[in-house]
């Protein structure tokens, strides 16, 4: 009997130390993978800031291009307008100045006219 009951007790403390090993790996586990959710998370974070970073970046270069493109747009309209007045005034000098012909081209006329006529007049006083 004494040897059935100590084989017993030796079963029952291996059984014990078992399913105390078999706890604690199982805590083990259930702490690696604590761990590992934790890193996961950590990962997750740090990407999902490097992504807002980079947006911020790409937000801010954006908006850079956005107002150098706006500038560049106000020189233009600026030249334009300076241009525009230019042609403005380059159309108004010609419509002067073909106006300016016109009248000396009338009165250079006129006085060909009063020459000729004044020719005339002389050949029929020199003819009589």
């Amino acid at each position: 009997m004494k040897d059935g009951k100590a084989r017993s007790i030796f079963v029952a403390c291996s059984m014990a130390m078992l399913l105390t090993s078999c706890s604690e790996k199982a805590r083990e586990t259930a702490e690696q993978k604590k761990d590992i959710d934790l890193q996961k998370d950590e990962q997750k974070q740090q990407i999902d800031q490097r992504g807002g970073a980079l947006k911020s970046a790409a937000d801010i270069k954006h908006e850079q291009v956005e107002q150098a493109i706006d500038n560049r747009k106000s020189e233009l309209d600026l030249s334009k307008k300076t241009l525009d007045a230019a042609k403005e005034h380059a159309d108004k000098t010609q419509d002067i100045e073909k106006k300016d012909v016109d009248r000396q081209v009338k009165a250079d006329k006129s006085q060909v006219d009063a020459n000729a006529a004044a020719a005339k007049k002389n050949i029929d006083e020199k003819a009589k």
